[in-house]
């Protein structure tokens, strides 16, 4: 792709994983004991990965883009928007979802 794009305006929407929310707890005291830190860290920098591997694609791709966290979301950020892209699973699809409606610009 390039300036001929036919997406003008690109929202990447972006899950908040199970790792950051519980180190925000851990951060507090409040974090449960038995958590498998290890494994929550190897998939949250997987999940890093792939949020840094599609900013750089869309970036050379020199596509006009905005991320935004699942949990910030709401239908201010889908105005105007050409495409969404959501990098998470099925419950960040659906959330996005969620937002989409016939007053959503076609």
């Amino acid at each position: 792709m390039g300036t001929n794009a036919v997406f003008r305006r690109l929202l990447v929407v972006i899950k908040q994983t199970a790792y950051e929310e519980y180190s925000q707890l851990r951060a507090r005291g409040q974090a449960p004991k038995a958590l498998r830190w290890k494994r929550l860290e190897s998939r949250y920098k997987a999940h890093q990965q792939c949020v840094n591997d599609l900013v750089d694609i869309l970036r050379r791709s020199d596509l006009t883009f905005s991320c935004v966290n699942r949990v910030e979301l709401d239908r201010q950020h889908l105005s105007d928007v050409d495409l969404v892209i959501a990098v998470g699973g099925d419950g960040t699809v659906l959330s996005t979802a969620h937002f989409l409606d016939h007053g959503t610009s076609e």
